[in-house]
């Protein structure tokens, strides 16, 4: 498993280039600079609350999101504009500790709604 920091470090990377946002903006709207959220980006270091908070903010998401590793990523607090291929990493995840007759009625259902299921 890899090290809380990186992980915390790789999730915030993420949100930050989900929401379109350079490191010398989120440092900016932060109040942190540029060389710090590099190195937290890099796992290196441990951010304080306080810090945490200061990023949360400036990325409008909820502190939570930064250490919910296995959903994807939202784009803003209470929103829930995911894009395609986050929809699919999520439904992939859901899917891969499923059983074969599960996965068979679940693709039954997906060919129902795309409107290609036949008997």
């Amino acid at each position: 498993m890899k090290d809380l920091n990186k992980r915390l470090g790789e999730r915030i990377k993420k949100i930050r280039k989900a929401r379109k946002m350079t490191q010398a903006k989120l440092a900016e709207k932060s109040n942190l600079s540029v060389e710090y959220i590099s190195r937290l980006e890099r796992g290196i270091g441990q951010p304080s609350f306080k810090t945490l908070t200061a990023i949360a903010n400036a990325l409008e998401v909820d502190m939570k999101d930064f250490f919910d590793f296995n959903t994807p990523v939202s784009f803003k607090r209470g929103e829930d504009h995911l894009n395609k291929s986050d929809y699919i990493k999520a439904i992939m995840m859901e899917l891969k500790d499923m059983e074969v007759k599960e996965l068979t009625e679940i693709y039954k259902i997906i060919q129902i709604l795309t409107g290609k299921y036949s008997e």
